[in-house]
């Protein structure tokens, strides 16, 4: 009895942590979507959280730091 309690108390966290990374990683996605900034540097929290999540990184250019980051989200929609 004892060892199906913890089973079941080991299985619930274990469902938690992955509702709870999906989640994180939902809402990233959701906000890079929204502020079209894939290829930029992270806006918040959430979407480095996200990132991480991932693996996905942006890999800073001291040579294009100056310069201009792509297309504005203007530019974007109108295409």
């Amino acid at each position: 009895m004892t060892a199906l309690i913890a089973s079941a108390a080991i299985g619930l966290f274990a469902a938690g942590a992955c509702t709870g990374i999906l989640g994180v990683v939902s809402i990233a996605i959701h906000l890079e979507d929204k502020h079209l900034t894939l290829t930029r540097e992270v806006t918040g929290f959430v979407t480095r959280a996200g990132r991480w999540l991932n693996g996905v990184h942006v890999i800073w250019d001291p040579r294009r730091a100056a310069g201009p980051q792509g297309p504005s989200a203007a530019d974007l929609h109108r295409a």
